[in-house]
């Protein structure tokens, strides 16, 4: 066998599908492909970029969540501090009392803490229904969901503590307890959303 300098002719691809049976050479498949990089990279970009907004915009509606339920932890505690919880019925129940024995006005920093408790709630609610459709952990909506019967159990036991002043009536014990384990399953939803 002879020695042959020999060149291979470019290769050309028939593009199918088309009617006329163009083809495209290698150059032009090589652009072809890298545009599709390109372009795969962008959207890859701009993905991981929405994601990281999304979980920026689930972070902030968690943050005050979380913020709100330790206001309420430590109004709750001074809350019972003021009330002694003398009776069963809890710290409605000792301000009724209490408002009885001594009138309205000798009691207004424990009224305040109680309207700041009862609004901090009605604020937890109305963002636990924001973020609901996002939530992560199955805890955080479970722990949620109990939240919202406790606010709605706490504001009814509020808005008739007036009605019951009036009527002389007392409270029966209340059998929605503030959900204690809602404010870990907040923090662990915070951490899944980072």
């Amino acid at each position: 066998m002879g020695s042959h300098n020999w060149i291979a002719p470019p290769r050309r691809f028939v593009v199918t599908g088309n009617a006329r049976g163009a083809t495209v050479n290698n150059t032009t498949l090589w652009f072809l492909m890298a545009a599709t990089l390109i372009v795969a990279a962008i959207a890859g970009a701009d993905w991981i970029q929405a994601s990281a907004e999304l979980s920026q915009i689930r972070v902030s509606e968690l943050k005050p969540i979380a913020a709100l339920l330790k206001e309420d932890q430590e109004l709750l505690q001074a809350l019972r501090t003021d009330s002694a919880l003398e009776n069963d019925s809890g710290i409605l129940g000792s301000y009724l009392a209490k408002i009885r024995a001594d009138g309205l006005p000798k009691h207004t920093n424990m009224k305040q803490r109680l309207n700041r408790l009862t609004e901090n709630n009605a604020a937890i609610v109305a963002l636990i229904h924001m973020y609901l459709p996002h939530a992560q952990t199955p805890a955080f909506a479970a722990e949620a969901d109990k939240f919202q019967h406790y606010a709605i159990a706490w504001c009814d036991r509020w808005d008739s503590v007036m009605e019951l002043f009036m009527a002389g009536g007392n409270f029966a014990i209340s059998g929605v307890q503030f959900p204690k384990r809602f404010a870990a399953a907040t923090d662990a939803e915070i951490a899944e959303a980072t």
